[in-house]
């Protein structure tokens, strides 16, 4: 058996430095090419300038522009001024005649509420009537007996 053992060990100490051997990496060709590649310039890629082979002509047109014999974006003349129309304060000229429209806003307003009142009387007057039509007992019933005109 020692001999045996013997024998083993043996074996086991001429495979180690053949292991040892199969570790080192052979050299790499592909990184020797990579280097040579990278200490090379860097290529460049140079593009003629393109010439133009066209034309643009803008033309600028105002909105309501031929509707106006001066555009209204031009100041008038200097010159140019507004008649008179008589006595004149510090805000211009005294009006001729004078509304005064939140008055009649204020008119129109309280003519549409009645209107409005009037027409919701008519139809709650002819919804009872109605109502009081279809009814048997329309005499025992407060809303039917009473007078239009009360309601």
């Amino acid at each position: 058996m020692k001999a045996w053992t013997f024998g083993l060990a043996a074996v086991l100490m001429l495979a180690v430095p053949a292991v040892t051997q199969a570790q080192e990496p052979a050299p790499d060709r592909s990184m020797d090419r990579m280097r040579s590649v990278l200490q090379n310039p860097p290529l460049r890629l140079d593009l003629p300038e393109p010439e133009a082979n066209f034309k643009i002509h803008i033309e600028a047109i105002h909105p309501m522009h031929e509707i106006f014999e001066k555009p209204p974006w031009q100041l008038p003349p200097i010159l140019w001024r507004i008649p008179n129309m008589g006595p004149s304060t510090a805000f211009g000229s005294m009006p001729m005649m004078s509304l005064d429209l939140l008055s009649i806003a204020r008119n129109v307003s309280a003519a549409n509420r009645e209107r409005d009142q009037r027409a919701a009387r008519v139809q709650v007057q002819r919804a009872i009537a109605d109502y009081c039509a279809g009814q048997p007992n329309a005499n025992t019933i407060q809303i039917c007996s009473t007078s239009p005109a009360i309601r």
